[in-house]
């Protein structure tokens, strides 16, 4: 068996000259808040996914924080969401003080499933999961399920050949792990006009729009925060934003070459719904069975192999003791796919980056460790 090297830090991409000079540009100038960057982040936000409104947050945990509040929710008010997704979607949530109400999610996509009739008049914060979006559609009239989508995973995702962030409220990322790849930076695009005002006075302690300035007497919401983004951060984010097509062009290819192989073999993989193209950020996978300690064998075989993988999602959130509330309920698929797949590859050294020969030789790793 070939012993792989794919443990070496090939993500986030280094920084080039143009990067270089244009970050230097915006410490130079010393407005570091609120500034032509951030605006042009929004601008190219906007542009790419189709929403008309964009607003840039300095994290996407603060952008889920502000935008579960402007879509209404407070207080001791349910918010359903999956389990199975990292701390930073619930952070802001459980902070407000929501009843948080945990659903289990799809057995193939691992995305969020419901009951239109039990979920009535709730806001259901969605999650895009490792890129795969969600299907859930939210229902017409004040009785609906209200939808707010975490879709840090998913930049660059189609949804019948529309971004998935053309229509509805949806969070993104601009951390050190994503597609585009900062020291850190969110936002939200959103096709409501109330939404985006609320968001953009969040953001800034709580202060209209239309004050004309920024004392207290401005402040005019309470539960606002100062999530306004660095310049610096949004000035790569800007420019890392050209390099998206390429990325998910290459995530896309490793992800179709990588699932035919573990087709071929007979494994579990996550899968998309159906007329969806994701921009796939990581690689899940698992036994055909799902069994923990199959897939622990499996991930153990492949490290020996060099080929590093890590168990994101281990510790679902409904049963976190952090997150865990009295009254969770079974969930499953949840349980199961958290203790019985693991994903490709690790942060820094992700599977997109990975050159199609070192594909190869980990579908003939697979291969190896499956047959008998």
């Amino acid at each position: 068996m070939t012993v792989l090297n794919l443990g070496d830090r090939r993500w986030p991409p280094p920084p080039d000259l143009e990067e270089t000079r244009l970050v230097t540009q915006a410490a130079v100038s010393r407005s570091w808040t609120e500034g032509p960057w951030t605006a042009e982040v929004e601008h190219r936000m906007s542009a790419l996914t189709g929403a008309p409104y964009a607003i840039a947050f300095n994290s996407c945990t603060s952008a889920i924080h502000a935008a579960v509040q402007a879509m209404g929710c407070g207080p001791g008010m349910p918010l359903l969401v999956p389990s199975l997704t990292f701390a930073g979607t619930l952070t802001g949530a459980r902070h407000i003080g929501v009843d948080v109400r945990w659903r289990d999610v799809d057995p193939d996509t691992l995305t969020v499933v419901l009951d239109p009739v039990e979920e009535a008049g709730s806001l259901l914060l969605a999650v895009d999961l490792h890129g795969a979006p969600h299907t859930v559609t939210p229902a017409a009239g004040p009785g609906g399920v209200r939808m707010l989508t975490d879709s840090c995973q998913a930049l660059g995702t189609l949804s019948g050949g529309r971004h998935i962030g053309a229509t509805g409220t949806h969070c993104w990322s601009f951390s050190a792990a994503k597609m585009v790849a900062a020291p850190d930076g969110g936002a939200v695009t959103t096709d409501d006009p109330d939404v985006a005002r609320l968001l953009h006075q969040l953001r800034d302690y709580g202060i209209d729009d239309t004050s004309g300035g920024r004392a207290n007497g401005a402040v005019s919401h309470p539960g606002g925060h100062n999530w306004r983004p660095s310049e610096l951060s949004m000035a790569m984010v800007a420019h890392r934003l050209t390099a998206l097509p390429y990325w998910t062009d290459r995530a896309r290819h490793t992800a179709y070459r990588l699932h035919a192989g573990l087709d071929r073999l007979g494994l579990w993989r996550q899968r998309a719904p159906e007329g969806t193209d994701p921009a796939w950020h990581k690689i899940r996978i698992g036994p055909a069975g799902q069994d923990p300690a199959a897939a622990q064998r499996l991930a153990a075989g492949l490290t020996d192999a060099g080929v590093p993988t890590h168990a994101w999602g281990r510790h679902p959130l409904h049963r976190h003791p952090a997150f865990a509330t009295a009254l969770a309920r079974r969930l499953p698929v949840t349980d199961r796919a958290a203790a019985g797949t693991f994903c490709l590859g690790t942060e820094a050294c992700p599977p997109m980056t990975w050159t199609d020969d070192e594909i190869d030789e980990v579908i003939d790793t697979l291969e190896t460790l499956t047959e008998g």
